[in-house]
């Protein structure tokens, strides 16, 4: 007999038949109370069990961020052991970094090891028994485990340019007076006082808020709001105190309202949400620099025109014209941050320096141009235990310079967009001789360079310059010595030996005065020929958080 016919008797036969689909149907339903029961408690326990692991892991990374090798492993425990009192073990247990780089993929920004660990990455496990599945699987309970990164991350404040230059002569009256667009008068006393008085980046946007009338606004709108001038420097005003703020308020009185966004210059980043000042949490930037951004960024691509006394012999003077460029479009000038990838720059600076310096035999014109592009800054790490050298870490890249005896038209000399070409300039002019000029000097270093800051130096306001490989002392020195110079005669017999001597020994005579001109200049303009200036503003280490 054939197996087919044999199934196909039991089919027909009627024998038994309550027993076997009692049977079928107490199978099913134990498969039914053991899916529903079992697994529906083993989620409910899987779900407890990352809540653990969760909190576990933020205790173990607060401990590692806080430079407490070792004490990782009993943070956790201590957590487990307030939370559940059942078995659960920690399985693993990895002290590491984590990168918060949008760049990385998720799962590849954690990475175990490293001298300063900020970072938990922890795998708890837990046996679960079994009800109504131990009769499927024959196994009198199942193991459930989960898994939790947890990071402690602080954010910090970093900006550029913030050297606060000697108050030297009557330059800074008179760079404040084209900028602001009227005569501005400050005293020793008023220029020290804004040199040496931080103003809180909350606090000028609280006041900035009340400006505008805009108390709905959180301070990130607020600096994204469209200002003028003068209703910015009252915020600076209104933000500081004493003598800092009584010279704050004559700026605000005497300048044009000119339109700006501050946020330009200044991103605010995790705290651009906030609606109150913190007075336990200050960002905090010098007076004279923001008041210094402010007016750079409302005169961003307008000719500026200044003019010195000059301090040669026989000098009638030094004139000089400043352009400056748009900031880079996401790249403020003072950023608060807790990633790597929000970067800083100075602005693009032009300078055309004209000096003319009277000599027995002729006048000589000296024309100097310079060009400063932009110098950038980013954090690459951030250290938040007690003892670091290096609580904050940047990555700074140098400004790159040209400076040249040479001249450009206007029209090359206004626009941004087009890089300089200098030509010879033309140094002496007399009826039947001249005497053209040309010498250049490019200072370009792309390699960024580690500049670390301590908390002690970041509580003091320290700024730290860093330096072009091959800088050179003095610029207009350099270029004297390199000069080129061709003469040029019409039908008259000279001492062209002595006429180029004369016009040599002038140009190097006035290279020191240009020098320091140029460097009082860039000093207050916040930009460098080849150097950046640094300074973290605030670090502040907040909780463990999952990430």
């Amino acid at each position: 007999m054939t197996i087919l016919s044999l199934l196909r008797r039991l089919v027909r036969h009627r024998g038994a038949s309550i027993s076997i689909t009692t049977a079928f149907g107490m199978t099913m339903l134990i498969g039914a109370a053991a899916f529903a029961v079992d697994l529906g408690s083993l989620y409910l326990d899987r779900r407890k069990l990352q809540g653990i692991a969760d909190a576990a892991a933020m205790a173990a990374a607060a401990a590692a961020a806080a430079g407490r090798p070792g004490e990782e492993r009993a943070a956790a425990e201590r957590i487990i052991a307030a939370n559940c009192d059942c078995g659960i073990r920690i399985a693993v247990l990895d002290p590491g970094t984590y990168t918060a780089d949008p760049s990385i993929q998720a799962e590849q920004r954690f990475a175990g090891g490293g001298a300063s660990p900020n970072a938990v990455r922890i795998t708890l496990t837990r046996d679960r028994p079994l009800f109504f599945g131990s009769f499927l699987t024959g196994r009198q309970d199942s193991i459930i485990r989960a898994t939790a990164t947890g990071a402690r991350r602080g954010y910090a404040a970093f900006s550029l340019g913030s050297r606060v230059a000697a108050l030297n002569g009557g330059l800074p009256n008179a760079l404040l007076s084209s900028l602001t667009g009227s005569q501005v008068n400050l005293s020793v006393m008023d220029y020290n006082a804004l040199a040496s008085t931080d103003i809180d980046l909350l606090a000028f946007s609280d006041a900035l808020r009340a400006e505008l009338d805009a108390d709905v606004l959180t301070f990130g709108q607020t600096l994204d709001a469209q200002a003028t001038l003068p209703q910015v420097v009252t915020a600076l005003a209104n933000a500081s105190d004493g003598q800092a703020a009584t010279a704050l308020e004559h700026i605000a009185d005497r300048a044009l309202p000119r339109t700006l966004l501050p946020s330009r210059a200044i991103d605010l980043g995790p705290r651009s949400s906030s609606i109150r000042v913190d007075a336990a949490n200050p960002v905090k930037v010098n007076a004279l620099s923001l008041l210094r951004t402010m007016l750079l960024l409302g005169n961003a691509n307008r000719q500026v025109d200044l003019s010195l006394a000059g301090s040669l012999p026989g000098g009638s003077g030094v004139n000089i014209a400043l352009m400056i460029g748009e900031p880079p479009v996401d790249s403020p000038l003072i950023a608060v941050t807790d990633t790597n990838d929000v970067i800083v720059r100075t602005a693009q600076v032009r300078l055309k320096i004209d000096t003319r310096v009277a000599t027995p035999l002729a006048s000589v014109h000296i024309p100097v141009l310079a060009e400063l592009g932009s110098a950038s800054a980013r954090i690459t790490g951030i250290d938040c235990r007690a003892n670091s050298t290096a609580a904050v870490s940047l990555g700074v890249v140098t400004s790159p310079a040209m400076v040249a005896i040479g001249t450009v038209p206007d029209s090359d000399f206004q626009d941004m967009k087009r890089p300089l070409d200098p030509g010879p300039a033309r140094v002496v002019k007399l009826p039947l001789v001249s005497v053209d000029a040309e010498a250049e000097l490019i200072l370009s270093d792309l390699n960024e360079k580690p500049v670390a800051f301590s908390r002690a130096e970041i509580d003091d306001g320290k700024v730290k310059t860093v330096s072009s490989t091959g800088l050179v002392a003095g610029a207009a020195k350099s270029l004297s010595d390199r000069m080129e110079l061709d003469v040029n005669v019409l039908g008259l017999v000279l001492n062209l030996k002595a006429l180029t001597t004369v016009v040599g020994e002038t140009v190097a005579l006035a290279a020191p005065v240009l020098d320091t001109v140029l460097s009082d200049l860039t000093g207050l303009l916040g930009v460098h020929v080849g150097q950046a200036d640094t300074r973290v503003n605030a670090l502040r280490c907040g909780r463990a958080r999952l990430v």
